[in-house]
């Protein structure tokens, strides 16, 4: 359920310079996502993202992360990331 202020993480400065993370309201979320700004990662388990998530969301379990950064290196836009 996504509330009226969304915390995600701004991973993006993470995967190419250092530990800065910023935070994101869900409406300026919204504006990324229809400009195709960002890249949205909901990082729950595979059970609650079945269960529902942000539409247009990619499901990688914070466990693997790691092993998907040339994934999201790739994207090439923010990335933003949530979970419960």
């Amino acid at each position: 359920m996504i509330t009226k202020t969304l915390v995600a993480l701004l991973l993006l400065p993470l995967l190419q310079a250092g530990p800065a993370v910023s935070r994101i309201e869900v409406a300026g979320l919204k504006q990324a996502m229809d400009a195709d700004a960002v890249l949205v990662v909901d990082v729950r388990d595979a059970a609650a993202y079945a269960g529902g998530h942000i539409a247009g969301a990619v499901s990688i379990p914070e466990r693997e992360l790691e092993g998907q950064l040339p994934r999201l290196k790739s994207a090439k836009r923010a990335i933003v990331t949530y979970c419960s």
